[in-house]
């Protein structure tokens, strides 16, 4: 009968990874794995998660030797994602050529799209500051100005006494 732990064995070896080799992708010592591996120390819920995240693995194959061992990666559909998000037909016709257009250019576009928003970013965080500058500034003002007050309204006082 195939078992957990045949089946990390299994895994192991199509990976052509050493159980230290493993063992250190998921966090285990290459005795843990051996261990794992003999059926001395049984399979946990966390060698399970570990396992399944790290490698990319079918939980429910690792769990019971049904389905494919790998978790297939989804693919990419423009088509869907158009649909998805309700695109026009311009904006799928402008994802449609960039994709097309050679990877120095798209790299070229990405480093002039970062600019440009490092700019804005820039220019919001120097807008915010300009702001609070001005609003310290005006509250000093008032400060100042009521100290002047009181001053005056102190002079007069002695004055008229």
């Amino acid at each position: 009968m195939n078992e957990q732990k045949d089946r990390i064995k299994e895994l192991r070896k199509i990976l052509k990874l050493s159980q230290e080799e493993f063992g250190d992708s998921i966090g285990l010592t290459k005795s843990s794995i051996s261990n794992v591996e003999k059926g001395v120390r049984n399979v946990t819920e966390q060698h399970i998660k570990l396992i399944t995240s790290a490698f990319n693995i079918n939980e429910h194959w690792l769990r019971t030797g049904e389905g494919e061992m790998f978790v297939k990666d989804e693919t990419f559909s423009l088509d869907e994602k158009a649909k998805k998000f309700n695109l026009s037909e311009l904006e799928i016709d402008i994802m449609s050529g960039y994709m097309e257009l050679p990877t120095t250019t798209r790299n070229e576009l990405i480093g002039l799209f970062g600019k440009i928003y490092s700019k804005h970013t820039e220019t919001a965080a120097t807008t915010i500051e300009d702001e609070i500058d001005a609003e310290v500034e005006s509250y000093r003002k008032e400060l100042e100005a009521e100290k002047k007050a009181r001053t005056l309204l102190a002079s007069q006082r002695r004055e008229t006494s």
